[in-house]
């Protein structure tokens, strides 16, 4: 990338700063960064997402009343000329120091054990499925999280890849396998993802993949085809599962393509967020059994966010295979879809998988 040195400049000017902004590359698109002259976030009241272009929309994995959002004041874009990054001058910065807080990350102990009751719970009562999440502590801070952006665009082709800072969320870094939804004008596509296995030990069709990975891909499935069927959308497609290669796992995926009626794209969003393959079913009960058995809060983990344009593309995708970045370390996100199928060791071996995405990049060797 002819750009990468002044897209690093321009990172590190956000990030030394304070400035409120987010740095984003689409599958198959240039690196575009949205900064905000001014560093408090706007928030957009439930039902006006129609009223907003050019700004990226993110969203804790508990969605609130009115949703966050970075405006564009300045727009550069990072392709085979150089933008002018100077622009970024424009930008005030919170000028408050960067949030620190000691962490060491969830024991294997603490994580197997949420998965041995969750486990039982799908067994034995109405618990269908349940991801469990777990955190873990990488020896890398702010100072290279600009640069660990520019080594997951280059690494990682078919991942949204992004870095987003706000004084009150804090510095995030992700790089998403997965799209929550895409829309142009009528047409929607969202992509259900869900079971996982090691490259290295993933079949390449999905029928070789075992009853317990297809069962959670079919949940899924099931779910978002069930809200778009509620919303009244028409022409229902369902293509798939095919195998989707993430950095060092594999995921089974399906494509679901429909046309919306009488009804907007951020009722979809709100209708299907948060989908099984990062909450469980059924959507209230799992989430209750996330708040007791995790052992902090998600934060924008596994929520959504991307660029949003109402009167063009509106493109989210879900914040998986993401950390927190802190001045002297990050707290890496990774979770594991548990069904009555489930196992502890397998899951804790599942969530070392995913962890590899970004222990690859930063050169941390895994432990399994």
């Amino acid at each position: 990338m002819s750009s990468e040195p002044a897209l690093r400049l321009a990172l590190r000017y956000c990030i030394s700063e304070g400035i409120t902004f987010a740095a984003f590359r689409s599958p198959g698109g240039a690196v575009t960064l949205w900064a905000q002259q001014t560093p408090e976030l706007d928030r957009c009241e439930n039902g006006l997402w129609l009223e907003l272009n050019d700004v990226f929309l993110f969203s804790p994995f508990r969605a609130a009343d009115r949703t966050p959002l970075i405006r564009s004041d300045v727009e550069l874009t990072f392709g085979d000329a150089e933008p002018h990054w100077h622009r970024l001058m424009e930008c005030t910065g919170s000028g408050e120091p960067m949030a620190s807080r000691q962490h060491v990350g969830t024991s294997r102990e603490a994580f197997e054990s949420a998965v041995a009751q969750a486990r039982e719970e799908c067994v034995t009562g109405p618990l269908e499925k349940v991801v469990i999440s777990r955190t873990i502590r990488l020896e890398v801070g702010a100072e290279e999280a600009g640069s660990l952006f520019v080594e997951a665009v280059n690494a990682r082709p078919d991942a949204f890849v992004a870095l987003v800072s706000s004084p009150e969320h804090g510095l995030w870094l992700g790089a998403s396998p997965e799209r929550l939804i895409l829309a142009e004008n009528d047409s929607i596509r969202i992509e259900a993802i869900a079971g996982t296995a090691s490259i290295a030990t993933a079949p390449s069709e999905p029928t070789g993949w075992g009853a317990k990975e297809r069962h959670e891909q079919r949940v899924v499935t099931k779910s978002i085809t069930g809200s778009l069927i509620d919303l009244g959308a028409r022409t229902i497609t369902v293509e798939g599962p095919d195998v989707l290669i993430a950095g060092p796992v594999a995921h089974l995926r399906t494509s679901v393509t429909a046309t919306l009626e009488n009804r907007t794209v951020e009722e979809l969003v709100n209708a299907i967020h948060p989908t099984p393959a990062v909450g469980g079913l059924p959507p209230g009960l799992a989430l209750a059994r996330i708040e007791a058995l995790e052992d902090g809060d998600r934060e924008l983990y596994a929520g959504f966010w991307g660029p949003w344009s109402a009167d063009g593309r509106m493109e989210l995708f879900v914040n998986i295979r993401c950390m927190r970045v802190f001045p002297d370390h990050a707290e890496m996100h990774v979770g594991a879809g548990i069904t009555k199928g489930s196992t502890p060791a397998r899951e804790w071996e599942e969530t070392e998988y995913k962890a590899d995405s970004w222990r690859e990049l930063i050169r941390v060797p895994s432990t399994v």
